[in-house]
């Protein structure tokens, strides 16, 4: 693997973790437009 390629594959990995902290650890799985955790339950 060149630099370049090394660069990138950061990038990817920093970008998936940043989603997963995202989505799952900062919201604690609720979905994105979902504050309360009752998404789908109307």
């Amino acid at each position: 693997m060149g630099t370049a390629d090394m660069i990138v594959a950061a990038a990817i990995l920093g970008v998936a973790a940043w989603l997963l902290y995202r989505s799952v650890w900062k919201k604690k799985g609720h979905c994105h437009g979902c504050e309360g955790g009752g998404c789908g339950k109307r």
